[in-house]
């Protein structure tokens, strides 16, 4: 069977992916709430299914991709033991 089209990513999804930019405006920071000044550095998440983002300072991001990280790394353990799994049965 061939795979057609780009690999999907779990990251960004059909929603887009995150972003860095560089803030307009004073914004809050959706994890700790600290406030972020116009023109310092944040992170824009989008939401799934809506037109919104959150927005997370850079400390808060980096918790949310070491998160992130973990899961896909329990995500490649579990798929490496079905495929493993699957070897043996064939």
């Amino acid at each position: 069977m061939s795979k057609r089209g780009k690999t999907p990513s779990l990251i960004g999804g059909g929603a887009g992916a995150s972003k860095f930019v560089v803030a307009r405006r004073v914004r809050r920071c959706r994890r700790c709430d600290v406030s972020m000044r116009r023109g310092s550095h944040c992170v824009e998440v989008k939401i799934p299914g809506k037109m919104g983002s959150k927005t997370y300072c850079l400390s808060c991001f980096r918790d949310v991709l070491e998160r992130s990280r973990e899961d896909l790394n329990v995500l490649a353990r579990q798929v490496n033991d079905l495929v493993a799994g699957a070897s043996v049965v064939s």
